[in-house]
């Protein structure tokens, strides 16, 4: 209690003696270390990409706030790093960022003691500050844990212990939720809490994995109990053992993945088999086969799918969630944030869908000089944009499509046309690659 109580006081201190949005400090990870020793103060590190959303609307609107730079400034040396680029990449790969916004909390020795993730209002990123104070002054940090894990790990309390404090550091738990499930008797297999660590951990499964064949065997008694969500981990699953296979360069785990695949229900399929294997060839980079994959999936799925289906189901989805608001189910969420779910629900299968197609294309022309493929990717494209009219990243994709097949003068007036619609942030990118096709330059490498 005394612990919350400073804590509560610290903040309201810092509020009321700063007046500015968030200072961020200057320089290398060293030296913001070497401060964070100076100062005895720990460090928060915004992991931003410049691509991201979410990153933007925090940067422009949360970060420069006079209440939430209070709280910031007065208790952390604070820091932006791009994930993408220099020394971001080590660090990113380091602390195990994996979506952008993170926002990660680190003891000036470097050791991570806490994370949070997205974009947020300023109460609740403030609120952020507060749960990364508490834990900072937790008396049993990870590195106790660890150590204990050898001698404790047919307890089963200990074990959920300890996947709690790893899953508020970002750590992955599935082998420790096997390790779980195995000790407890068949009978709670679907108690409380092994419904919350499915619901916390489920997306981390892999199909070879004992949390998997559980889930699988039991999944009509878990369908109600995890909210419909049974069979997104059941595909999580799918996913993350074909990424693995990926990283391994492993065919035969690739096999176990589709395997696992072909036994879901069909009606519950959130990806194409094609799509599998084309993502699994893209991260191997074996060219020739993502093409043969993303084509088939192209063509044998995307292609058609009707404007009006897509229609159909952004307005039933539009609908389902007007009908949770209106039954009180999402009044814990503030004014801002229903604006924002409703303007995604509005469009979420159109977004979807017309995205797929403009990457597969974009890709194909990175990476493809067969004629007889570039217009098949034109195609592509060119059904992302009557899916997505004006969408000026589709357009550009189109455009440098049409470039690369010798239709200079169309490119030109499409790449001028996005050029016209794109946001302040990439107009210089659009104006380079209209330079260049003005000129008869390669936009591609």
């Amino acid at each position: 209690m005394k612990k919350q109580l400073l804590i509560v006081s610290t903040l309201f201190i810092a509020i009321s003696s700063f007046a500015q949005g968030i200072v961020f400090e200057q320089g290398t990870w060293k030296q913001v270390l070497e401060k964070a020793k100076q100062t005895n103060k720990p460090i928060f590190v915004d992991v931003y990409t410049t691509w991201c959303g979410p990153c933007k609307k925090m940067s422009k609107e949360i970060f420069p706030l006079a209440e939430v730079g209070a709280v910031y400034n007065a208790n952390f040396v604070c820091y932006q790093i791009d994930a993408e680029k220099g020394e971001g990449i080590d660090f990113a790969k380091k602390y195990e960022v994996k979506a952008y916004p993170t926002y990660v909390f680190i003891k000036p020795d470097g050791t991570l003691f806490s994370r949070a993730l997205g974009s947020m209002p300023a109460k609740d990123f403030i609120n952020v500050a507060t749960v990364a104070l508490a834990d900072l002054s937790d008396p049993k940090p990870i590195e106790e844990w660890d150590k204990e894990y050898a001698t404790r790990k047919n307890e089963t309390a200990f074990l959920l212990g300890y996947m709690d404090k790893r899953s508020k550091l970002g750590k992955p738990n599935d082998q420790l939720f096997d390790e779980y499930l195995q000790l407890i008797p068949e009978e709670e297999l679907t108690s409380d809490i092994v419904i919350k660590k499915y619901i916390n951990d489920g997306q981390q499964m892999k199909v070879n994995s004992y949390a998997y064949e559980n889930l699988l065997k039991n999944r009509t008694k878990y369908f109600a109990k995890l909210f419909g969500y049974t069979d997104l981990y059941l595909m999580a699953g799918v996913v993350n053992t074909m990424r693995e296979a990926a990283k391994l360069k492993d065919d035969q785990l690739l096999e176990k993945a589709i395997k696992a695949y072909d036994q879901l229900p069909g009606n519950t399929l959130q990806k194409q088999r094609d799509e599998i294997y084309m993502e699994y060839y893209q991260r191997t980079e074996n060219t020739n086969k993502y093409q043969k994959y993303a084509t088939g999936f192209c063509n044998n799925y995307l292609m058609k799918i009707s404007k009006d289906s897509i229609d159909k189901k952004d307005q039933l989805t539009l609908q389902l969630i007007e009908n949770q608001i209106k039954s009180g189910a999402l009044a814990k969420i503030d004014s801002v944030q229903l604006a924002q779910l409703r303007q995604y629900s509005a469009h979420a299968v159109r977004d979807k869908i017309s995205e797929a197609l403009n990457n597969v294309a974009w890709k194909f022309f990175e990476t493809v000089s067969d004629k007889k493929a570039l217009n098949d990717a034109l195609s592509w494209s060119k059904r992302s944009l009557e899916i997505y009219p004006e969408n000026p990243m589709w357009m550009d994709t189109y455009a440098n499509l049409l470039y690369k097949l010798g239709k200079n003068e169309e490119a030109v007036a499409m790449e001028e046309e996005a050029l016209e619609l794109v946001g302040k942030d990439s107009k210089e990118g659009f104006k380079n690659t209209l330079q260049k096709m003005r000129e008869g330059q390669k936009t591609w490498n």
